[in-house]
C-alpha cells in the first residue's frame, strides 16, 4: 500500500523539481554578468525581476551591448531564449 502511494508521489516531486529549476543554472558566467549589469543600469532589483526587466528598454539595450562586446554567439542565443521564456517575447519586441 505504501509503495503505491510513494511511487506516484516520487514521480510528481521529481517533475516539480525539474519545473522549478532556474533557467540561469546553465547560463555562462559572461551571460550572468551581463544580465546583472543590465539590471543595475535599468534600475531593477535583479536580473530575475521580470516585472522590471521585461518591459525595460534600458535593460534590453544594456544587455545587448554587453553581450555583443563580451560574450559568445551562444550566449547571445541563450539570452534571447531566456528572455522569451521569462517574458513571453523576443528581446526585439
Amino acid at each position: 500500500m505504501k509503495l503505491t502511494i510513494f511511487l506516484p508521489l516520487a514521480a510528481f516531486l521529481s517533475w516539480a523539481i525539474a519545473e522549478t529549476t532556474d533557467p540561469t543554472d546553465d547560463a555562462s558566467p559572461c551571460l550572468l554578468r551581463c544580465m546583472s549589469e543590465a539590471a543595475d543600469v535599468a534600475g531593477c532589483a535583479s536580473s530575475v525581476d521580470t516585472e522590471c526587466t521585461c518591459p525595460s528598454a534600458a535593460f534590453k539595450d544594456a544587455l545587448g551591448s554587453c553581450l555583443q562586446h563580451s560574450c559568445t554567439e551562444d550566449d547571445i542565443t541563450a539570452a534571447g531564449e531566456l528572455h522569451k521564456e521569462r517574458c513571453g517575447t523576443t528581446p526585439a519586441e
